[in-house]
């Protein structure tokens, strides 16, 4: 997978879900209780984290420039989780730019207070909800935080019509020719599970089909990587990073008019777990 010098190498990760269960009586204030329930059933047994330390270093090696994360950095948000996605976060040698997931303003108290942003600071995003980053070689990222508390049984997002505004006045503001890479935690289009879908979706999809200088939406939320070909813009899915055996990221090489998607995908193979290439394709702009 050498890398060809007229691309920009990126690669993109999403719901790593460090975790931590807790036992203090206060979990029954708020919806914590569920997710501390879910953890001790379920995904302690299905996401683990300890295969994630191999991934700053294979990406070092891809000759990564760029990593991008969609969120679900924690499963309850609990200081000690995004303390160990912090230090996770920096152990890549390469710039990230990361966004929340609504695990990461899993409580009300959580989304109050901002907490994601004590340990992961952006003030444009903490503020606005997006950010706007120029990558180079004619890519930009615009993340958007469209994570909130919501109620039991619930994991939806919120594209807000300020969002909106924001978001089509910096899509303006961009030089000609600029290419644009749009992150967010939720997908673009909805599922057959409306309470864990992106509100006003259909006002996203719009406003994206007027700007095609935005050319891949990156989200997470959905476990399972999938990726909408006929879209406008290319949807790409990561799935989970953390899901033991199968986790998934995706690797791209951005050129002006094509990208190349490889995913890469932890597998025993010889009686040994390791990261590797599953599947690739090319796909025109």
């Amino acid at each position: 997978m050498k890398k060809d010098p007229a691309s920009l190498r990126v690669a993109h990760l999403s719901d790593p879900h460090f975790s931590r269960v807790t036992y203090h009586p206060s979990q029954f204030l708020s919806k914590r209780w569920l997710g501390n329930l879910n953890l001790f059933l379920f995904r302690r047994k299905s996401y683990q984290t300890d295969h994630l330390g191999h991934i700053p270093e294979l990406l070092d090696t891809l000759e990564v420039e760029q990593v991008f994360f969609t969120g679900d950095f924690s499963s309850t948000a609990l200081d000690e989780e995004f303390e160990a996605a912090k230090a996770y976060v920096e152990s890549f040698s390469m710039p990230v730019s990361l966004l929340p997931g609504n695990h990461d303003a899993y409580t009300k108290e959580a989304e109050r207070s901002r907490r994601f942003y004590d340990f992961f600071p952006n003030t444009s995003l903490e503020k606005d909800r997006i950010e706007v980053t120029e990558l180079g070689k004619g890519w930009w990222w615009i993340g958007l935080d469209c994570a909130v508390a919501t109620p039991l049984f619930h994991a939806y997002g919120l594209f807000t019509p300020e969002m909106e505004a924001k978001l089509e006045a910096h899509l303006q503001k961009l030089p000609e020719g600029a290419r644009v890479i749009l992150g967010n935690h939720f997908p673009l289009y909805p599922s057959f599970h409306h309470t864990h879908d992106l509100k006003r979706n259909e006002a996203l999809q719009k406003l994206l089909i007027r700007y095609p200088t935005v050319k891949l939406y990156l989200h997470g939320h959905d476990h399972k990587p999938y990726i909408k070909e006929k879209s406008t813009p290319l949807v790409f899915n990561s799935g989970s990073c953390a899901h033991k055996p199968d986790g998934t990221f995706y690797l791209f090489d951005l050129f002006e008019e094509e990208l190349l998607c490889q995913r890469l995908l932890f597998r025993k193979e010889n009686d040994t777990f390791s990261w590797v290439v599953d599947w690739q394709k090319s796909f025109l702009f």
